[in-house]
């Protein structure tokens, strides 16, 4: 079967195609008008310096009052959240949030068939070196195996790795190859796998593991309960953290950044019923809302942060678009080179780029049909913007910011300029990164991951690295956007599995 034909059986409703990258990739860039913008905007810096760089430090600051702001009342809910759940001792709260204990006090189901299926789809390309670890890992899940089917998605040209799965098959391991075709990105396998799965083997719910990873063996079952004990959830994102952390000091700042990221910020926005961007791993989405909502967009290439949005967009009232936290882990491995951080950070920017750029766009109709309601674009706007446009953002203004700062503070000490409340500028830097710095602390103390605590004082130096990364997007998302760079990982001959608690449940759900 050709991939055209594939495609056609992925559910894509009409409305959703204007939600797609390449709808706005059809609209030729207007270099003419960019280049006269950026000429203008050159020729109002030079004319009126002091305004315009006065007006830069003003926007600088809100923003970074802003997220600093936003980032105090992460750890204040999460930590009150942590308080309230650790005084009552049933897994399910009265809020009818799932925590994960009922896992530890035997088996909720005596029939294995009172579990949801589950279709695990785990992407694979040029990782024929992955494949054995990753399937005993796999092996490793608790969960019936009349109610599992993992299907590994290989390019069918990608030989070694294609071989490398079929020597290890066996149940309930399938594999699927994906046609050669463009875009060469991974949710394009992801579309074309789930379209061809038989109806007799279709999940209820849908989850995504990377080559890497190595899952909690219960967290499929603690991602069933929270779908099931609450029914507004259309998917749930588990906490992502890296198993060679203590390789370098990359590794470790690297982790730190996904401590803050999945164990306090992730879990704050769930719990006020904010949308967040989910991980490209260990998300479990409903089937019925992911068909609804088109499916992965094959030409992004970050499509775990574009579906988050799209799914809370949606306007079914049949469809849930709530996006909830879980506890349970998933273990991976962390880059360890700057050449290969760089290469995925860029990917992962230039994917932000495009998933701002659809979502910033006015709709009238929801990517399921019916009208885009208002709330729901004020919420989606208001999310996108300190996650995906505060990333961004940041990655483009911190180094030339603090070069301008430099210049400014240096030209006063020769009275050539008076740089106007140095104070006021320098306690909301030092604000800033107070409120990030004690965000990856909290992180890491609630993933259990206290020998990264001592290093935190050196992520602003790691916040710099980005501004390469981001550069590096600014260019091939116009030359070439569905470009994927491909992460290469070492593998490791023995990693370890998370088989226990995290340290520090974080909060799961959004508020009622």
């Amino acid at each position: 079967m050709g991939l055209e034909d594939i495609s056609k059986q992925v559910c894509r409703p009409e409305p959703y195609q204007a939600w797609m990258w390449t709808n706005i990739q059809k609209r030729q860039l207007n270099l003419t008008k960019w280049t006269i913008l950026f000429v203008a905007s050159c020729v109002i810096l030079l004319v009126f310096p002091r305004t315009i760089l006065g007006i830069i430090l003003l926007f600088s600051s809100t923003f970074v009052i802003l997220m600093a702001v936003m980032r105090l009342l992460a750890i204040l809910i999460t930590a009150r959240d942590q308080r309230k759940r650790g005084q009552s001792p049933e897994g399910l709260q009265n809020d009818g949030l799932y925590n994960g204990d009922l896992l530890h006090s035997g088996d909720p189901f005596d029939n294995p068939v009172q579990w949801p299926r589950f279709t695990v789809l785990v992407p694979l390309y040029r990782e024929a070196h992955m494949v054995t670890n990753l399937m005993k890992s796999l092996s490793k899940i608790d969960y019936p195996l009349t109610r599992l089917d993992i299907v590994l998605v290989t390019e069918a040209d990608d030989l070694p790795t294609c071989l490398a799965v079929r020597r290890n098959l066996r149940a309930p391991f399938r594999l699927f190859e994906v046609p050669p075709s463009q875009p060469r990105t991974k949710p394009k396998a992801l579309n074309a796998a789930l379209a061809a799965i038989p109806e007799s083997l279709n999940g209820d719910i849908i989850t995504v593991y990377d080559a890497e990873d190595r899952p909690h063996p219960g967290q499929l079952k603690q991602a069933a309960l929270a779908l099931m004990a609450d029914p507004r959830l259309a998917a749930v994102q588990a906490p992502l953290g890296y198993y060679n952390s203590r390789e370098n000091l990359l590794t470790r700042l690297f982790d730190l950044e996904y401590a803050a990221l999945f164990h306090v910020w992730n879990p704050a926005l769930a719990k006020l019923g904010l949308p967040f961007t989910l991980g490209g791993t260990s998300n479990h989405i409903r089937a019925n809302v992911l068909a609804a909502a088109g499916g992965w967009d094959a030409s992004n290439v970050t499509e775990d942060a574009d579906l988050s949005f799209r799914i809370t967009a949606m306007h079914n009232a049949n469809h849930p678009r709530r996006i909830g936290t879980i506890t349970l882990p998933t273990a991976e491995e962390a880059v360890s080179s700057y050449t290969n951080w760089t290469a995925q950070r860029s990917r992962w920017l230039k994917g932000f780029m495009q998933t701002w750029r659809v979502h910033m766009r006015y709709y009238k109709t929801a990517p399921d049909g019916g009208h885009f309601h208002f709330a729901s674009r004020i919420k989606n706007l208001f999310s996108l913007q300190i996650t995906v446009g505060a990333t961004l953002l940041a990655a483009y203004l911190h180094v030339p910011s603090l070069m301008v700062m430099t210049i400014l503070y240096l030209a006063s000490l020769t009275d050539a300029y008076t740089l106007q409340h140095p104070m006021i500028i320098m306690s909301v830097l030092l604000g800033g990164y107070a409120a990030a710095i004690l965000t990856a602390m909290f992180g890491a103390h609630r993933a259990g991951k206290l020998h990264l605590i001592k290093f935190s004082l050196l992520m602003p130096f790691y916040w710099l690295l980005n501004f390469i990364p981001v550069l590096m997007a600014s260019r091939e998302i116009l030359v070439a956007p569905d470009y994927w760079r491909k992460t290469a990982h070492k593998g490791e001959q023995t990693t370890p599995t998370p088989t226990g608690k995290p340290a520090l449940d974080p909060a799961n759900a959004p508020l009622i």
